[in-house]
C-alpha cells in the first residue's frame, strides 16, 4: 500500500478524505471497544467513533513507516486513543477494569472475586446533569428543598463574613449598641441604661451603624473619621 505522506497540517478537504478512508476502521473498534467505554457509563459508541477519527489523523501526521504498514499503524492509534479515552474517564485501575469485564462476562467463579467485581462495576463515573430520557437530571433529584443550592449557601457565608469583619470595624459604642440590639434583643431603653446613654442616642448610634454596615457589605471604603459621627 503506497505510505501517506506525513502531514502537520491538514486542509477540511484532506482531512475528511483521510478520515473517509479509515471510517469503517473507526467504527469497528468503536463497536469492540463499546462494552468496555459502557462499564463506566461516561463514553458512548459515538464518543469512541469521534475520538478514532481524531486518531486517524494523528496517526497519518506522525506514520514514518519503519517496516509497519499503514493502517497497521493507524489501527493501533485508534485503538489507543480510544482505550485512553477510556481511562480518563474512570475511575478504575487497570486489574480493576479486567475484574469488572470479567464479572459482567460471567467469568468470576470464585465468591470473593465475583462480589469484588460486583462492587467494581457498580463504582462509576457519572455526570449530574445526565439523566435518563424520561427522568430530570441526577443534579435536581439530589436537590434538598430543606437546603439551599451550594452557591446561595456560599454567597450567604461571604456575606456573613463581611458581616462580621464589618462590625468589628466599628467604633465601640456604635458596636455595643447594634450588638446588644441584634444579639442580645434588647430595646432602646434597655441599651440606654446599659450604657448609660438616652433612648434617642442610641438610636441614633444604631443608625449609624446600620450606614456603615451597609456600605462596608456593598465594598464601598468608608473614611474612619466618619465612623465617630
Amino acid at each position: 500500500m503506497q505510505k501517506t505522506p506525513a502531514k502537520m497540517t491538514w486542509t477540511n478537504a484532506e482531512a475528511t478524505a483521510a478520515i473517509t478512508r479509515y471510517e469503517g476502521m473507526v467504527r469497528m473498534m468503536a463497536r469492540r471497544l463499546r462494552p468496555l467505554a459502557a462499564m463506566g457509563q461516561a463514553l458512548d459508541e459515538d464518543d469512541l467513533c469521534c475520538e478514532g477519527r481524531v486518531a486517524v489523523l494523528e496517526a497519518l501526521t506522525t506514520y514514518e513507516g519503519f517496516g509497519i504498514e499503514e493502517r497497521t499503524w493507524v489501527r493501533t492509534r485508534i485503538r489507543q486513543r480510544m482505550i485512553d479515552a477510556v481511562r480518563r474517564l474512570d475511575l478504575r485501575s487497570r486489574d480493576e477494569m479486567r475484574l469488572a469485564v470479567r464479572h459482567a462476562a460471567g467469568e468470576l467463579h470464585d465468591s470473593r472475586d465475583s462480589e469484588r467485581g460486583r462492587a467494581i462495576a457498580a463504582r462509576r463515573l457519572v455526570s449530574f446533569d445526565s439523566s435518563p430520557a424520561d427522568s430530570e437530571p441526577l443534579a435536581a433529584r439530589l436537590r434538598d428543598s430543606k437546603m439551599p443550592p451550594a452557591d446561595e449557601e456560599v454567597g450567604d457565608r461571604v456575606q456573613r463574613e463581611k458581616l462580621l469583619g464589618a462590625l468589628q470595624a466599628l467604633p465601640p459604642r456604635q458596636r455595643t449598641a447594634i450588638e446588644l440590639g441584634l444579639f442580645e434583643g434588647l430595646a432602646l431603653r434597655e441599651i440606654g441604661e446599659r450604657m448609660g446613654i438616652s433612648e434617642s442616642r442610641v438610636c441614633q448610634l444604631q443608625k449609624r451603624a446600620v450606614q456603615h454596615l451597609q456600605k462596608a457589605i456593598a465594598g464601598v471604603v468608608i473614611d474612619p473619621d466618619l465612623l465617630d459621627r
